[in-house]
């Protein structure tokens, strides 16, 4: 079967590259080698034909008549031009034509022979000097609706204009539509007929308010709705869709006014803008069910923020959000919901956040400054993953980082990913603030993430000592968890070893200070190597220093402090 695949794929050398490029690639085959493949059987030749990418196979249709047979025969699901690099008028149109008669001759050949793929996805390029090119574009589509194929997954590149043919706009099998037109793809005004239709996707589509309602109209059964990039709506208005469970509108450079939805049914609502709006309406008072709501803003004023805090506090069965703030004038916000049970919040600019949920037990929090004001009511809440992203961090932000982690005394599990340019911490600078160490942090998951400089360079061994003592300052956790792998991860724990065999009281660290660092208070130390059979190897931190040039990427290190 080796053999077998390697010949094939000699002959597609040859076929592609020329007698003498193939010449030149002695792989010991003769010439008669393509003759004693053919008479493998169908099945075996399809099975090596699945290693190959579409473009051999389309070549290898053109070889002879039994070569056509196999190749057709064959069942493609995905019929792709990514990745072709062709530059002259005649190569495009010949390579054009045998790529639209191999799509059209599988698919009669799949019908014919019953191996037909529920599933067809057609990635081209339309724009071709070939004036028949649309219309042989129709025929692929109309004989893939007529093969009994139900989901579709359309991606059209370089088009000029193109309406989908009507035989695929009335084609009632179809469950799942996915378009993507290249923002000149168009759905048409009249009557479309879909009541199969489950999914339906549409990406850099021309869509305006009667386009949408002819497709709600059609669609009677739908159960899932994206709107990506589409242009020209200003309005968005559904209603009616008994099935409707999930909506996502991402409106890019749109000019989206209003957003009105009233579908009991609605169970998760996605929303994306990037624009800075005076102006915007959404009602969604008739989605009293709705559980899952994912909001994602990069620029908006207060106004607009307090018509989304609004927004949030309508569902009463809300259990998931998600609500990211990027550059915004937004600084405050409040969240109050009683069945909330996982939240993600990332937000660039607020200084003030409450959250009152008491059934919350999962949070994510995404920040690039620590808010001033933080309240977290997090009577259930069983773990947090907080990720800091402040460019460098000094003394001060180390003083902030513990009053913000204030906040999550007595949750048993917390991740805590910090990406930084560099790290100076200086305790002596905080001299004159007597505050211990967080005691109720129990297991901490540390991810170190150095980023590069604008000078090009990553973090330095003395970043990760500064971390090390900034960090202990701020916490006494009963365990951290670390990862091997990366050379930045081995470099954190080898300076966290170093600094752990530094030794406690007899130490002269803090003779010039009046508030003693955290070795003082280190009474004992154990490393376990958590292995994949649950089992857990032991460490001293000598051995494990000796030991980690020879630990695979995702080994997990668990240090167990003593306070």
């Amino acid at each position: 079967m080796e053999e077998s695949k390697q010949r094939i794929q000699f002959v597609y050398r040859r076929k592609r590259f020329g007698r003498d490029g193939a010449a030149d690639m002695d792989m010991g085959i003769g010439v008669d080698a393509s003759d004693r493949i053919s008479r493998l059987p169908d099945h075996v030749l399809h099975y090596i034909l699945s290693y190959l990418p579409i473009g051999a196979v389309v070549r290898f249709s053109v070889l002879s008549k039994t070569w056509h047979r196999i190749s057709t025969s064959f069942p493609v699901s995905d019929f792709s031009e990514d990745g072709l690099r062709l530059s002259k008028r005649r190569e495009i149109q010949d390579w054009k034509n045998k790529f639209i008669n191999f799509v059209q001759d599988s698919l009669l050949a799949q019908h014919h022979h019953n191996t037909r793929s529920r599933k067809f996805r057609l990635s081209m390029d339309l724009d071709s000097y070939d004036p028949q090119l649309t219309s042989r574009a129709d025929h692929l589509l109309e004989l893939a609706a007529k093969c009994g194929v139900s989901e579709f997954d359309l991606n059209f590149q370089n088009i000029s204009h193109y309406f989908l043919p009507q035989a695929l706009l009335s084609a009632e099998e179809i469950t799942v539509l996915r378009l993507n037109g290249d923002y000149k793809l168009s759905l048409p005004h009249h009557a479309i007929n879909w009541p199969s239709l489950r999914v339906l996707s549409l990406m850099n589509v021309c869509v305006d308010e009667a386009i949408l309602q002819n497709l709600i109209s059609g669609c009677p059964l739908i159960e899932k709705l994206a709107l990506v990039y589409c242009y020209g709506v200003k309005s968005i208005r559904i209603s009616g869709c008994i099935k409707l469970k999930e909506v996502e509108v991402n409106e890019g450079d749109s000019v989206l006014e209003r957003i009105e939805i009233h579908v009991p049914s609605l169970q998760t609502f996605c929303y994306t803008t990037g624009l800075v709006k005076s102006c915007f309406h959404i009602d969604m008072t008739g989605c009293r069910n709705l559980e899952v709501l994912k909001l994602k803003f990069y620029s908006i004023t207060e106004e607009i923020g307090k018509v989304f805090q609004d927004l949030i506090a309508q569902f009463p069965a809300l259990t998931v959000l998600a609500l990211n703030c990027y550059a915004t004038s937004v600084i405050r916000i409040k969240i109050s919901n009683p069945q909330l049970e996982k939240l993600q919040l990332w937000s660039s600019a607020l200084s003030k956040v409450t959250i009152t949920s008491p059934s919350l037990h999962s949070f994510k929090h995404f920040i690039h400054g620590f808010p001033s004001a933080f309240s977290l009511d997090h009577s259930s809440l069983q773990k947090a993953t907080i990720s800091v992203h402040k460019g460098a961090l000094y003394s001060y932000d180390f003083l902030q980082l513990r009053e913000y982690l204030g906040n999550y005394n007595q949750i048993k599990r917390l991740t805590l990913r910090i990406n930084f340019v560099g790290i100076r911490f200086i305790p002596e600078i905080l001299n004159n603030i007597s505050i211990p160490a967080l005691p109720d942090i129990k297991h901490l998951k540390l991810k170190i993430c150095p980023c590069t400089s604008a000078s090009g360079s990553l973090a330095s061994l003395r970043d990760y000592r500064d971390i090390v003592d900034g960090l202990l300052w701020v916490c006494h956790p009963e365990t951290v968890l670390l990862v091997s792998g990366w050379n930045y991860e081995n470099e954190f724990i080898q300076i966290l070893c170093e600094k752990l065999m530094q030794g406690g009281e007899n130490q002269h660290c803090c003779t010039s200070s009046h508030i003693k660092c955290w070795r003082h208070d280190l009474k004992d130390i154990r490393i376990e190597h958590l292995q994949q059979n649950a089992e857990a190897k032991a460490f001293t931190c000598g051995t494990l220093l000796e030991s980690l040039p020879n630990l695979g990427r995702g080994e997990k290190i668990r240090f167990i402090f003593n306070w």
